[in-house]
């Protein structure tokens, strides 16, 4: 289903134009493009995953915003979780539907913004969100968490990934990627070594802890549980990480210290879940 009328005009519609027009282009080849280069990375692909699917249930209704190729849409199915995926690139959408098909599952599939949710109120349990809200034009912000809360029934929850930027004010470069980078202090997400042969280009913002507290409590939600994804194999060189006995040891620490403050604040990344109330 596509629902893109009445789409807001200005720098905020241009930031998503060229957004859906990076994701059309490369939605081919994004599941090849996502997993990086580090030696932790798969670390850190598991944490996101075991943070996701350790907050959702078996027959929940569940909204995977900018589910992109259905990378957490597609296990919450094999979860059993009644799944509806909202992206703004229906080239992305086609790649989670077929996915869904090849596996014999089911899942709403929805073409749209994230600041205009095509969906009633007080719809779904659970709001998840993985490495997508960074697009969000700082504009629209305050209404994608404030159609989060609408959409979310009394005593549901959202569940996000996201870049951490005060991770970024101690180092600006990019830990684990290979093709897709982020420039932060350009705000921009470069998709290099494309198929096409071009450097592409999308607007990127991180959330610090604060930010993601502040727009939680401006919409009425609460957070109620902050933890960082590689706080400690971030911060150390790859020669260092090569090493197998060093590397145990960090994954160990890091699982043990990821909901740990300040540890849980220094990730390179942050999983965080909000609650609204239920009245």
């Amino acid at each position: 289903m596509t629902i893109l009328e009445n789409a807001p005009t200005g720098l905020a519609e241009e930031q998503k134009v060229a957004v859906r027009s990076v994701y059309q282009e490369v939605a081919a080849e994004y599941d090849e493009r996502i997993p990086g280069s580090g030696p932790t990375d798969e670390g850190f692909t598991q944490a996101e995953r075991d943070f996701v699917l350790s907050k959702v249930r078996a027959g929940q209704k569940v909204l995977d915003m900018g589910c992109g190729t259905g990378r957490f849409t597609v296990p919450m199915a094999e979860a059993g979780v009644q799944v509806t995926g909202l992206d703004i690139s229906r080239a992305m959408l086609d790649v989670t539907e077929a996915k869904l098909s090849a596996r014999g599952l089911s899942g709403d599939l929805y073409e749209g913004d994230m600041a205009h949710l095509p969906f009633e109120d007080n719809s779904f349990d659970v709001v998840t969100s993985m490495l997508a809200l960074m697009h969000i034009p700082l504009e629209d912000r305050e209404a994608v968490f404030a159609e989060v809360a609408r959409v979310l029934r009394p005593g549901g929850r959202l569940v996000i990934g996201v870049k951490n930027g005060l991770f970024e004010q101690f180092f600006k470069g990019d830990r684990f990627a290979a093709v897709d980078i982020t420039d932060v202090e350009a705000k921009q997400l470069l998709f290099t070594k494309t198929r096409g042969g071009k450097d592409l280009t999308a607007p990127w913002y991180s959330f610090t802890p604060q930010d993601l507290n502040a727009l939680c409590a401006a919409s009425g939600m609460t957070v109620t549980h902050l933890r960082g994804n590689s706080t400690i194999s971030a911060w150390l060189a790859d020669e260092v990480l090569q090493d197998n006995g060093v590397a145990g040891v960090v994954r160990a620490l890091e699982k043990n210290l990821g909901d740990v403050p300040p540890f849980n604040h220094l990730g390179y990344h942050i999983l965080v879940e909000a609650v609204k109330p239920r009245r």
